[in-house]
């Protein structure tokens, strides 16, 4: 059974351990609904969550470069030197 966040509608959040596939939960005479936003989570002996935002953009700028190959620079309105300081080059 995974842990899940849940939210009530005042904005409190519990995680609780249950079931997979449960949606709502009532606790302490609350309703609760399953929480959407993304979790990190993490496996004995290797942790692991979410990336940076700064890596996620990185990675995409990585996958439209591989994409699209010398025409990315075509389309972009930022420049040569620009990306490459975004890459920290």
């Amino acid at each position: 059974m995974p842990i899940y966040t849940f939210e009530s509608k005042d904005g409190d959040f519990i995680e609780k351990l249950v079931p997979i596939g449960t949606k709502r939960i009532v606790e302490g005479g609350k309703n609760y609904t399953r929480s959407t936003a993304p979790e990190g989570f993490a496996f004995t002996g290797s942790a692991v969550g979410i990336p940076s935002q700064a890596d996620q953009v990185k990675d995409g700028y990585y996958r439209l470069e591989q994409e699209k190959g010398s025409r990315f620079l075509e389309r972009s309105q930022f420049t040569t030197k620009q990306i490459k300081k975004a890459w920290g080059f």
